[in-house]
């Protein structure tokens, strides 16, 4: 009896808000144990489920309650199989999470719900946000700083280290904040960049491997002032042919050479360089993009000049 394995999640979780389903739920449990150890089920909570079924459905269409009734085995064998699927796609999922940070793996833009953004985490229904995390810098780790591009002095007394997601609409709008760091003091700061494309941000991934690709030329600063400028564009683009488009455009206009350029965005080249960067992001527990270290204080995306410079005045 497959239908006592489907019912029981159901029937627990109705159990906990109504105590008419508890004995059910009991019924359920036992009837599941049974299932289980390949011993035969009582029928009777078969019969009470099929009643319950029939009447709901009998209240709306006549015709549908009645054809349920008929293949109630068909649909629960039906209904049992999808259950297992779920279940290991759901396994599937929080392995992908631990091993690379989405529950869909490697290099993807899909979205997953255990997505670690702090702006979008949850689960939105009808307007209203269920589940969400509330993080703190304080809890964001150190971060392995690898191979990054830089700017200024490595020994310079300021070290800034920026990890960002360049199709996020908040590190764009952090970017006049870091211009304006950069002017006032720029002789005294070693500002890096480090990548974490953000899966329910669209083109995150490709639009980091590009700017790899601009590295390898030497304008990654350029590139990357022009993939912001043009962050729109590129996240509307309706294929990824139209987004490679966009990039050669931003190279182009750059002076980047266009076949080397071109090879290293449509072969993936740098994919295995932002997927570490990104794993280094989930390891140091990074929730949400800009997140800033200035000689290793965390500031999440601040919002002004002087919360940088009280991090190392």
């Amino acid at each position: 009896m497959v239908i006592c394995l489907i019912a029981l999640p159901i029937l627990l979780v109705l159990s906990i808000f109504s105590a008419k389903y508890r004995s059910l739920a009991n019924e359920s449990i036992k009837c599941a144990v049974n299932k289980i150890t390949f011993r035969p089920c009582d029928r009777t909570l078969e019969q009470k489920l099929k009643k319950i079924v029939f009447g709901t459905i009998l209240k709306y269409n006549e015709k549908a309650a009645f054809s349920v009734m008929k293949n109630f085995e068909a649909l629960s064998v039906l209904f049992g199989v999808l259950m297992v699927l779920s279940v290991i796609g759901t396994g599937i999922g929080l392995y992908n999470f631990y091993a690379y940070g989405n529950c869909n793996g490697p290099a993807t833009n899909a979205f997953c719900i255990f997505n670690p953004e702090t702006y979008s985490s949850g689960i939105e229904i009808f307007g209203f946000r269920f589940f969400e995390t509330v993080h703190t810098p304080e809890e964001v780790k150190p971060i392995n700083l690898g191979d990054v591009p830089s700017l200024g002095d490595q020994n310079a007394p300021i070290q800034i280290i920026e990890v960002g997601c360049f199709t996020c609409p908040y590190t764009k709008a952090a970017e006049p904040l870091v211009k304006e760091l950069l002017e006032k003091h720029g002789g005294r700061i070693n500002f890096s960049f480090k990548y974490f494309p953000l899966p329910n941000h669209a083109y995150s991934f490709e639009a980091a491997a590009s700017a790899e690709c601009a590295r390898e030329q030497g304008k990654f600063w350029e590139y990357k002032e022009k993939l912001f400028e043009h962050q729109a564009e590129c996240t509307q683009s309706p294929s990824k042919e139209e987004l490679y488009t966009n990039f050669f455009l931003i190279a182009n206009s750059l002076g980047l050479g266009k076949e080397q350029f071109r090879q290293c965005v449509e072969t993936g080249k740098y994919n295995a360089v932002v997927e570490a960067h990104k794993r280094d992001a989930v390891s140091a527990g990074i929730y949400g993009t800009p997140t800033f270290y200035v000689n290793g204080t965390v500031l999440v995306a601040p919002k002004t000049l002087e919360e940088f410079e009280s991090a190392f005045k």
